[in-house]
């Protein structure tokens, strides 16, 4: 296990000495097992019960680490062919396939994987998806780019429309309506802050009568699917990327009545600024990740706000969100989120992450040999509609 086999073949004469006559080298890929069944993991029901009425339906969100982030210098703990992208995807795939997800939202999905692994995986499995990788060039090979995939359950659900959402381009329009100069250093040196490459989709879905294919009674939802920049010196951009994300979410479902589901690896942990602007619609004055002189990155404290009512369901169901969604050498702590807008949508359970004594079964930390991302897949059972 964990090693590649070198074959070399010879056809040689039967004469003393012999005289080689053809000779092949074969290489195989890692001989690897296949690790156990992963445990069980627990579903926490909510206090206030299942809803009568409405459509149910399974949400997921999973950071499944990219194959240019999986090193051995990230995750020195980890053997080095537990990293190798062939032997991990088969552990995503299975958990993936095991949670049966009805609304699927992938972030750290390689540009080249996704056409090769991930969506032929997904497309099987009956979900159609889209794909938005980061604004920036590939690291090294084209196609080593990450960025986040959204899939849905075909049979349930159908596409209304969608858009992605650019930092990048964010950052220059705000630039512009400032009226900085784009010729001069400051100008430069602004941008050089706010672009990180990181990117959203926003995705208007429809559930669907499966025998019939006419839409449901309970409306449409607005999944939004994104990944933070994670530089923990730098809360200030992460609070700048969740204020212009739920700007673009607010003006584009506010008008449609749309509810919204809010999803990703938001790199923020509960007391961020970044959780606070999206669970209290602002962020308290004293914030420690304001730092001690007004940012020029942001409005006035009194608008930098929004309306959409959102809510944790991890939170709403089990009192407090998960001790950890990412647990590496290095931290471990809760950065995946799964927010939704009360009370058109309902959380009726979620999953609980997994268990310290199940991860160090298997390694210091994530990734290891069963559990193949640094961080847990989030899963939810909703209620859109109904009462």
């Amino acid at each position: 296990v964990g090693r590649r086999l070198l074959l070399l073949a010879e056809a040689v004469t039967s004469s003393d000495p012999p005289e080689v006559l053809m000779s092949r080298t074969v290489a195989t890929p890692l001989c690897l097992a296949a690790p156990p069944a992963p445990p069980k993991r627990q579903l926490l029901t909510s206090k206030s019960g299942g809803a009568a009425s409405g459509t149910r339906f399974r949400a997921v969100s999973y950071n499944i680490l990219s194959e240019i982030y999986a090193t051995g210098q990230m995750y020195p703990y980890t053997d080095f062919w537990a990293l190798q992208f062939d032997y991990r995807f088969k552990n995503l795939q299975r958990e993936l396939a095991g949670v049966d997800g009805d609304v699927v939202c992938l972030q750290e999905v390689q540009s080249d994987h996704y056409g090769s692994h991930v969506a032929p995986f997904m497309a099987s499995l009956g979900y159609d998806g889209q794909y938005k990788q980061k604004t920036r060039d590939a690291m090294g090979m084209a196609g080593k780019v990450d960025g986040c995939a959204v899939f849905w359950k075909r049979s349930r659900v159908q596409v209304v429309e969608g858009y992605a959402v650019e930092f990048n381009e964010l950052a220059r329009r705000q630039a512009e309506e400032m009226g900085m100069d784009p010729r001069k250093d400051d100008t430069a040196h602004y941008l050089n802050r706010l672009q990180k490459d990181n990117v959203a989709q926003i995705t208007v879905l429809e559930f669907i009568d499966p025998s019939t294919r006419a839409p449901l009674p309970s409306g449409r939802l607005c999944v939004v699917n994104t990944h933070f920049y994670s530089n923990k010196d730098h809360p200030d951009i992460k609070l700048w990327q969740a204020w212009q994300l739920v700007s673009a979410v607010e003006s584009y479902a506010v008008p449609q009545n749309l509810p919204v589901l809010l999803c990703g690896d938001l790199n923020s942990t509960p007391t961020s600024a970044v959780y606070d602007l999206l669970s209290n619609r602002a962020v308290h004055p004293g914030h420690p990740d304001l730092g001690p002189t007004p940012s020029d990155l942001f409005p006035p404290l009194d608008r930098l706000t929004h309306s959409l009512p959102l809510r944790s369901a991890y939170a709403t169901v089990t009192g407090d969100e998960p001790p950890f969604t990412n647990y590496t050498g290095g931290f471990v702590g809760c950065l995946d989120y799964m927010f939704y807008t009360d009370p058109s949508l309902r959380p009726l359970s979620v999953a609980a992450v997994h268990q310290e004594d199940d991860i160090k079964e298997y390694g210091r930390a994530l990734p290891n040999t069963q559990f193949s991302s640094d961080h847990c897949l989030m899963m939810a059972d909703m209620c859109l509609g109904g009462r």
